[in-house]
């Protein structure tokens, strides 16, 4: 079963395309009412993968908000590497921001 939004799979199938001409555009969606994902190109060989979130917690990892969260960016996670884009190991907080919690990581680009 498959818990990414089509829009949001569609996004990352665009950011692919984008790389094979150079040109990778930011990819941005929501993923549930409390979750989104961004992704941003960095430089040619990496960009930031960042997701956002509300929550009354802030663990030190996204995934560590259970396995349903886990199977959300496990999804988003095997979309990347359809393209060849190699995903962090692990989401990790980086900051709060009005209630929202950031997880990032760096993603390697083919």
């Amino acid at each position: 079963m498959n818990h990414v939004p089509d829009e949001v799979l569609d996004a990352i199938d665009e950011f692919g395309e984008c790389l094979l001409l150079g040109e990778p555009q930011r990819v941005h969606g929501k993923l549930r009412t409390d979750l989104r994902v961004e992704i941003v190109p960095n430089d040619e060989s990496t960009a930031i993968c960042r997701y956002t979130t509300v929550h009354t917690q802030s663990p030190p990892a996204i995934r560590d908000r259970g396995s349903f969260m886990t199977t959300i960016i496990d999804g988003v996670d095997e979309r990347l590497k359809q393209w060849g884009i190699e995903p962090p190991t692990a989401y990790t907080y980086a900051a709060t921001v009005e209630d929202t919690h950031h997880y990032e990581g760096t993603v390697q680009l083919p």
